[in-house]
């Protein structure tokens, strides 16, 4: 437990902590609360049984005197009365500590998550050659609700602890040796849960990241490979494996909720067993049960919040052991993942030294490149010069090292020797100001689930010009006369990943998008390599129609799909070599 507390003071920060520390004094409060209600039950089942209390007890007596209460029928009445109003207001306060509590879990969980997030979108792009889509998912989404859950119980955990403190110090004050008996048999109870059933939750809790991440990643490859699924109807195979993995996780889901039942199940009847055992041994030994009476109603009315308190307090420490695992990845990922980004910033932190031009030439200068992981070099001491204005050609074989230049070029790969430099300065010494002359167009477009526009202007805020810049770019695209055709224009929903646009209308937009901020450099990575031919030649029309306005940079595996550009190098061996 305690080792389950340090982990939560290292994810939260300072804020995050005062506020633990405000919930705990609430917490504190309630409990409070909660046992003046059961503590109140025993004088008034007391003043109910004694018709005479006013004249036996001198503070009552005192009591009635100030509020001029004369008979013992008024004062059970105002007694009664009162006691409602203290359940009213000790409900109403328990309320808002619920409501409190429950919007600090939530609000923190989001986040976490938009901190995960961010963590993972400011990875070098090197990290995701690895990565797997189904992890950070579930890291984002899984670990981290499942770790504030773990928060939630450990809240609930402190609350109903200090409420069965109170109330096991009352009932014991009542009757020390009834509750003592009680708290050896809970005790036993609670050992054997802690010992039998905690380390099995905690492999369950382990079997359930596992799965649950591979049954993510086979969901979402079923779902984005649905068209080549279907044509090649194997439906059949992404659901078995999905069964698999989903059959695993939920076993272990399964397993977590029946060991969550059977503690409730002892704790009840060893309680409910143990209490009724020292009834009839009292009787038994001649107790007279008019003295049980007020013990009894005591006992009842503490077993009514006891009980459920130790349930719940079983079920916290089940559910620990079955959540901890995931606050021990989300530690482990965000522990890992920010000092790798903070060493990864300091090594690539440069304030801008200097505007950057294209008026003469881009040059990759003694490339020399390797991926992690491998022995390899893609690249060695390659060499590449790219003049302003002019259309460049990269051909090569599938694995030469074509896209691994090009990607060296954007400066999503950082090389182990040599530098990208335009007009004879280093892209790196000011890079955001690099992106800004790049409008990239892959070959597989990534289209959002939203409008032409919304795709065109890709994730730029809206202003005035919008949309006279989004017609300019679809004219330049030569797709406008196409949109025009459309009901609502630029405001077509296209599907997600643009299901309702055919691959070459896709391909317009991916450029049209390039094209929306007007850079000076266009890259085509293997842009109509999935085209058919018709297709093709109709999209490389329009790439051509920006020949001399625009420098471009051409991937392609058919030399037909550059025959007009001015410059072709071939990337073999390492090595850059200029064809023409």
């Amino acid at each position: 437990m305690i080792g389950v507390i340090k982990k939560f003071n290292t994810l939260m920060d300072k804020r995050q902590k005062k506020r633990i520390g405000i919930l705990f004094v609430i917490t504190v409060i309630g409990a409070f609360l909660e046992v003046l209600g059961v503590g109140l039950m025993l004088p008034l089942v007391k003043a109910i049984m004694q018709p005479d209390i006013i004249e036996r007890n001198e503070i009552i007596k005192w009591v009635c005197g100030v509020f001029d209460l004369h008979s013992h029928r008024t004062f059970v009445i105002v007694c009664i009365a009162a006691l409602i109003l203290i359940f009213i207001f000790k409900d109403v306060f328990l309320m808002a500590q619920y409501y409190v509590q429950a919007r600090f879990v939530f609000n923190n969980r989001f986040a976490t998550q938009q901190r995960l997030l961010h963590v993972f979108l400011n990875r070098p792009y090197e990290y995701f050659l690895n990565v797997k889509s189904g992890e950070i998912m579930r890291v984002i989404t899984g670990d981290v609700g499942s770790t504030y859950s773990l928060l939630m119980t450990l809240l609930s955990l402190g609350t109903e602890s200090l409420v069965s403190l109170a109330l096991a110090v009352t009932i014991f004050i009542v009757d020390p040796i009834m509750s003592s008996l009680l708290a050896v048999m809970l005790g036993v109870i609670l050992i054997l849960i802690a010992k039998v059933v905690r380390p099995i939750l905690r492999r369950k809790g382990l079997d359930l990241q596992k799965h649950s991440a591979l049954t993510n990643k086979w969901l979402i490859q079923a779902i984005n490979g649905i068209k080549e699924i279907k044509v090649a109807d194997k439906e059949e195979f992404f659901e078995k494996n999905y069964e698999v993995s989903g059959r695993r996780m939920i076993s272990a889901e399964k397993w977590n909720s029946v060991f969550s039942q059977i503690p409730r199940l002892l704790i009840e009847m060893v309680c409910v067993c143990s209490m009724l055992a020292v009834i009839a041994l009292m009787i038994y030994f001649g107790k007279d049960i008019d003295e049980l009476v007020p013990t009894l109603g005591a006992f009842a009315m503490a077993a009514v919040k006891l009980m459920p308190s130790a349930n719940r307090i079983v079920g916290a420490i089940n559910g620990i052991a079955f959540q901890e695992p995931a606050l021990d990845k989300l530690l482990e990922n965000l522990e890992q993942l920010e000092s790798d980004n903070e060493k990864y910033a300091a090594e690539n932190a440069r304030e801008k030294e200097c505007d950057l031009t294209l008026n003469n030439e881009v040059r990759l200068s003694d490339i020399t490149y390797r991926y992690p992981n491998s022995n390899k070099h893609v690249l060695s001491d390659a060499e590449m010069v790219i003049p302003a204005g002019k259309s460049v050609g990269i051909v090569g074989t599938s694995g030469a090292g074509k896209t691994t230049a090009v990607d060296i070029m954007l400066g999503l790969l950082r090389p182990e020797k040599g530098q990208v430099l335009t007009d004879g300065v280093d892209v790196m010494k000011s890079y955001d100001e690099w992106l800004s002359h790049i409008g990239y167009i892959p070959q597989s477009i990534f289209m959002l689930d939203g409008t032409i526009k919304e795709n065109v202007a890709f994730a730029v805020k809206e202003d005035e010009n919008t949309d006279a810049k989004v017609w300019h770019a679809l004219e330049e695209a030569q797709l406008a006369d196409f949109v025009r055709e459309l009901p609502d224009g630029i405001n077509t929903q296209i599907g997600e990943r643009g299901v309702r646009l055919s691959g070459g209308q896709r391909q317009r937009i991916g450029i049209a998008r390039a094209l929306f901020e007007d850079p000076a450099i266009l890259v085509f990575d293997e842009a109509t390599s999935a085209l058919d031919n018709e297709t093709e030649a109709a999209i490389m029309e329009s790439i051509n129609s920006l020949h001399g306005r625009k420098t471009l940079i051409i991937i392609a595996h058919r030399l037909q799909t550059i025959e007009n550009c001015d410059i072709v190098y071939r990337v073999a061996g390492g090595k850059i070599k200029q064809e023409r």
